[in-house]
């Protein structure tokens, strides 16, 4: 059997702000959602590569909101022949709404329930 590294995956709450990491076997499976530890709503996977803001960042967290309404969630975007070739993330609410559109078809989409 194959060992497979265990990775650090961030979970962040849109309800208190915050952000927390869990160690995760991916061979294993990694979870949407867990309950946040800190006000106990949901806390959404945004997978390894996510950095928070500030709590009182109010204009970044509306910006990481409208992302993930859109199937972003801060997972890397590779353009062009090269493996290296990551797209940066936007910077503002309103980059991101270029973003959404010019990068729609790397957006994960909703699985319906």
């Amino acid at each position: 059997m194959e060992d497979c590294t265990p990775y650090n995956m961030a979970f962040a709450c849109f309800d208190c702000c915050k952000s927390f990491k869990r160690e995760f076997n991916l061979s294993e499976g990694c979870p949407a959602e867990l309950k946040c530890p800190n006000c106990g709503g949901i806390a959404h996977n945004f997978g390894r590569h996510f950095k928070a803001p500030k709590k009182t960042d109010k204009k970044q967290w509306q910006k990481i909101a409208f992302l993930f309404e859109h199937g972003f969630r801060f997972q890397k975007i590779r353009i062009g022949n090269k493996h290296h070739d990551v797209v940066p993330y936007p910077k503002t609410l309103e980059e991101a709404k270029e973003f959404v559109i010019e990068y729609k078809q790397y957006a994960i989409k909703k699985k319906n329930t």
